[in-house]
């Protein structure tokens, strides 16, 4: 990638960890993807999208360079961190590490989604390409039941969407709930309804979406 592009790029995406929803339609559990945000599903998949603007529209990049400018950071990725060629999979078709699901630029905004193989993958990758759309240095998802033992949520405070503090017994009961550990601040969307959040800088945004402020958080959603 050129350089004065790569700048550009950091600089435009410096919009940083917004405080807006997912933009969801009507309350569906549809991820809109329009804004800087995480997208964990109910199968524990992750993706990401960077929404960035340019202050002349399309002064460095039209859409194919954007793609195949973003392409080569995400076979580089792929190729330091699997055995792939050119970031393209192997034989058994194992899910690759990252993957562009897709890349729109119109009118000096571009909006880049990418799929990861796993949570730490969107980490890693994060730090390789300088995205400072958020600041999350540790991402893992789970079951409940695997990820939250007796032991670990003791001392942790959960809140429900109403503001109602609740317990970690109470939690517990929801063994098949989906929990997402994140340490960072980030807009954060959920395929499933929001039920608990750890920690009280977590803001509840609407029925998916939750930003976090720095530091540890368990977000639990059904």
């Amino acid at each position: 990638m050129k350089k004065r592009k790569m700048v550009w790029f950091a600089l435009a995406v410096a919009a940083g960890v917004g405080m807006a929803a997912c933009g969801r339609l009507g309350g569906s559990g549809k991820w809109n993807a329009d804004k800087n945000s995480i997208y964990v599903m109910k199968s524990l998949e992750v993706r990401s999208v960077m929404v960035f603007t340019s202050a002349v529209a399309n002064e460095l990049y039209d859409q194919e360079e954007l793609a195949q400018d973003t392409r080569e950071w995400v076979q580089d990725y792929n190729k330091k961190n699997r055995s792939y060629e050119a970031g393209q999979g192997n034989k058994a078709k194992e899910k690759l590490p990252v993957a562009l699901a897709s890349c729109t630029l119109e009118n000096g905004t571009g909006t880049l989604i990418f799929d990861y193989g796993t949570a730490e993958d969107f980490v890693r990758f994060s730090q390789e390409v300088g995205d400072n759309s958020h600041t999350v240095k540790a991402l893992s998802v789970g079951m409940v039941e695997d990820m939250l033992s007796s032991e670990k949520m003791a001392g942790i405070r959960f809140f429900v969407p109403d503001g109602r503090e609740a317990d970690g017994k109470e939690v517990s009961r929801h063994a098949k709930y989906r929990v997402i550990a994140m340490e960072g601040a980030a807009t954060l969307c959920t395929e499933g309804k929001v039920a608990y959040v750890s920690s009280e800088d977590a803001v509840i945004q609407d029925d998916y979406t939750v930003t976090t402020g720095e530091g540890l958080h368990y977000i639990v959603f059904q």
